[in-house]
Order: C-alpha cells, then structure tokens, then sequence
C-alpha cells in the first residue's frame, strides 16, 4: 500500500513532523513600517542585496546563504515546505512506498525550463544523481540513494537502499533537491553557471543581465507554470557594509536587504517612514566549535570547560544586539522534538567561570595557549574577540586569528581550525538532520560537523531516528541523542537567530526566513 501525497499542501506526515521551520516562528511577516504611498509602479525594476553576489550558480560551488538567495529565484525543487508543511512545486503529486525505499513523483505535465524544453524525469535523475555523485560536501545526503528511474517523460522514481524519515525535507532544498537541466549542463560542462547564457532556469525567473562582482538582474518568466511573480524585474546587489545598506535603505536605492540587521542599524531603519520590518525567529544557532581531534579539546573535560565558561545571555546581548534566545542545544525545539514539554538534559552548563577553570587546571592546561579562527566579518569578528575574553578567564592564552570566509572554510573543513564561533541553519532539514549534521561521524571533512567528533552511538541514534517510522520513538532516539551532545560537548549552542529582514514598505513578505523572491509581493 502506498501513501499518497495529492496536490494540495498537507500537514507533515508523522515521520515528518519535527522539520525545522515548524521551530522557526515563520510565517507572521510582522510588518513595523507606515502605510506604502499611492500609486506603487508594479512595473519598476526591485532591489535587493545581500552580503556578497553569487560567482556560480552551479549548486556544486554554492559556499553561503548569499548564493542560496540567488539560486533560489532560477531552481525549483520537486517540492517546497511552507510553514511545515510540504507543498506542490515541480511535482503534481508523490508516493513513498510502506517501507520507505521508494518515491515516486509525478512532475507537472506544463512544466518548463526557460529554454522552452519539457523538464522530465530524466533531468530530475540527472539533478540527484549530481548532487550524489559530484557534491563533495553534499554527497552524504544521498549515500543511500541507488538510483533514479526514468519511468516515463514526467515520473521519476527514487529507489533508496534506507528509510529516512528527514528525505523529503532534504528534498526542499535548493542546494540538495533543486533540478537543473540535463542538456544544458552536459553542454556547458564546468562552465555551466558561470554566464547568464549558461543557466537554465527552472524556476519562476530566468537571469537577463549579469555584471560579475555587482549585479545579477532577473525578470519573471512568462512561460512557468506556476504562478508568475508579482515583482517582474529584480536586481541582485552586493552590499558587504551594513550602514552602507541601512542608507540604502533609507534613501530607497535598496527595497529589500537579506542580511539580517540587529543593534544600532535595525534600530535605525525602524524609525524611517518608507521601511518596514518582517522578523522570525529562525533556525540558526551562533555555536562555539571545538576540534574534538586537536591536542587541547579531544579532552572532554576542556570542552566542558568552555561550555562552562560561555555565558550565553551575554554572548546574545553583546554579539547578537539581544535579537534572539539563549538554547540549550543545537535547534532546541523543546516539546517538538523531545516529546517530553518538561524535558532537560541532564548537562546543562550554566555559566560558572570556577568550574570551568578548575577543569582547565585538572588536564594541566593552565596558560596553554589556543588559537581561535574565524572569518573577518560580523557577527564572528565580534564574537572572536568575546570569546578570547571568555577563555582567558578561565585561565587559557586566548589568540585570535581572522581571515576571509574561504580561507577559514577551507581550515575548517580540513580540521586545522582548534576553535570558532560558527552557525549552522538550513530550515529545510528536520531535527534528525540538522542535529545529526554537528554529530555525525560521516561528516568530517564536510559541511556541518565542524568539530570532527566521532561517536558510533551518535551515529547509530541518528540512523535509528531517520528510519523510524513512529513519531515517538523518534523522539525517544532524539532523547538520548542530545543527552550524548551536552555530555561529549562537540559545540556549545549559545543562541538562535532572529532574523529581522528589511524592506521597503511597497512590499510584503510571507515569512522572515524565505530567499524566494516569488513569495515576496507589492502592498496593494
């Protein structure tokens, strides 16, 4: 028997329940700016920016959030989550199998890429497969994945070797589940990406104008087979400097910034007339890594020590400017995941400096001298200088070393970085993923599990919760598992983010997590 998934948005099926964005308080588009003025020129040309611009919109090379946001408006994925929910997008309809090792997805029978070709299983085959195949940092996702079948035209059926209950949730990803055209990049290659000429969207818009290092513009697709757009012209700037945008903003060269703001400069686009403010609580935990391989922290006990010496209502008000909450552990969802509304763990680590120093002075580490690494922007600019403060009270020779966000990635990724301040989000996966990513064994050396930390229980719980078919004893998996995260310490989750997104007041925002220009509408 199967369980069928029809066109219409459903509630997440029990294996389903626990997806991030159910934890991200999305979906109320909290606006705070006056009333739009008359007569909004729908026609007019959007823009918004964010950190830094896109180089490739090959999802092999995607290295940030930034290049999410720019993929996002040219890949669709066979489907999407709204508000825990998972909806319709590529796919009309889905099946998944009693046992949990085949999907099989119808796709929209009037679906296009821009080129005005069929998009048909055999691209969603293609897509998958890369990503498995070719995705280095990614691969993992899809170990389990046998093959993609090509039923027909528009059916595509996935044939996994496991269960696991965080796959369709995987699915919505843009980075993991997005589907590209097979033709286009068999012939464009490892240069697929790199021009405006070479993308083939699938998405609701399709690239016009590319000028490498300052914009990308996007125009709705005439042809999608969804609902076309409300804003029909986008321009995708880079705008590293805050204030710089915060002026942007104000002056209205800017209608939308991605990058969350927090402290003086949200408190300053609050007070101008033409701004308004979306926020949510997302997903994305500021965490503390340490290298459970490197001589000072393969000690628990100096692990422990830091998690000791962290006080995490500091740390929000001084590097996150108070816009957040303090968690215990990695995406706390409390009840949603636990099943248990009364549920702490046994370690909590509250904020006791004596502690954390007699540890320090048990494993002989007094004055030892740790290098702290990060990239040269904020918050983690901030936060690095925080935390040598915090590891010097504790008796450690606190250094602090700096460097551009690919340089840092790279370290980290290879495990030459000791310890970082660091974050991980991806509201796509559920708890089982994006918990299991800072633990498990087969992610070092990848995306996620910075602190290189190995534990075959963790590993076997993770396995245990994707596979379950029972909501409960997924939770009761869940259980143990962050009771093995406070007690082994491979992080220290100090707080989740509150994203506030600004934006002109002409427009609307269906929630303060999306990167979909598509959800983002005019105010009358």
């Amino acid at each position: 028997m199967k369980h069928a998934k029809k066109l219409l948005c459903l509630a997440l099926a029990m294996v389903m329940s626990l997806s991030l964005v159910a934890c991200s308080s999305s979906g109320d588009g909290k606006d705070d700016g006056s009333s739009p003025s008359a007569g909004i020129d729908h026609d007019r040309e959007v823009v918004y920016g964010s950190a830094s611009l896109i180089t490739n919109f090959n999802v092999k090379y995607v290295t940030s959030q930034n290049d999410l946001q720019a993929l996002d408006q040219v890949y669709d994925t066979l489907l999407r989550k709204v508000n825990g929910q998972f909806c319709s997008q590529l796919a009309d309809s889905w099946e998944i199998s009693e046992d949990g090792l085949t999907y099989t997805f119808h796709i929209n029978p009037d679906a296009k890429f821009s080129d005005g070709t069929d998009i048909t299983a055999e691209d969603v085959e293609w897509s998958y497969e890369y990503v498995r195949d070719q995705c280095d940092n990614w691969s993992w996702l899809y170990k389990t994945l046998d093959d993609v079948e090509a039923v027909d035209e528009k059916t595509a059926v996935f044939h996994f070797s496991a269960a696991d209950a965080s796959r369709l949730a995987t699915m919505t990803s843009i980075q993991y589940g997005s589907v590209r055209s097979k033709a286009a990049m068999e012939k464009y290659g490892d240069d697929y990406g790199k021009t405006a000429e070479s993308v083939v969207s699938s998405g609701p818009y399709v690239i016009t104008d590319w000028k490498e290092n300052e914009y990308v513009k996007f125009e709705a697709r005439d042809d999608y087979y969804g609902d076309k757009p409300d804003l029909t012209h986008l321009k995708y700037v880079p705008v590293s400097d805050v204030n710089a945008a915060v002026v942007a903003l104000q002056t209205g060269e800017l209608d939308l910034y991605f990058n969350p703001l927090s402290g003086v400069a949200l408190d300053t686009v609050k007070t101008a007339d033409n701004v308004a403010i979306s926020e949510a609580l997302s997903c994305r935990n500021e965490s503390v890594y340490m290298n459970c391989e490197s001589e000072v922290f393969s000690d628990v006990r100096m692990r422990r020590a830091v998690a000791y010496a962290i006080n995490k209502e500091e740390a929000l008000e001084v590097c996150g400017n108070g816009q957040g909450k303090v968690v215990t552990y990695p995406c706390d969802l409390g009840e949603q995941v636990t099943g248990n509304p009364d549920f702490v763990p046994s370690h909590t680590y509250e904020y006791n400096v004596e502690k954390a120093r007699a540890l320090v002075e048990e494993c002989g580490n007094v004055g030892k001298t740790v290098t702290i690494k990060s990239y040269n922007t904020e918050p983690y600019q901030t936060l690095s200088v925080w935390l040598q403060g915090s590891l010097s009270a504790i008796g450690l020779d606190a250094k602090v070393d700096t460097m551009e966000r690919s340089a840092f990635l790279d370290q980290l990724i290879n495990g030459e970085v000791e310890i970082c301040p660091f974050s991980w989000s991806d509201i796509s996966f559920d708890f089982g993923s994006a918990v299991g990513i800072y633990m498990n064994s087969n992610c070092i050396g990848m995306s996620g599990n910075y602190g290189r930390y190995n534990n075959p229980r963790a590993d076997e719980l993770i396995a245990l919760g994707n596979s379950a078919s029972d909501v409960e004893a997924r939770k009761g998996y869940y259980r143990e598992l962050i009771e093995i995260y406070m007690e082994d310490v491979p992080s220290v989750a100090m707080y989740a983010v509150i994203n506030a997104i600004a934006h002109s007041n002409q427009l609307v925002m269906e929630d303060a997590n999306i990167y979909e220009m598509a959800r983002v509408h005019w105010a009358e």
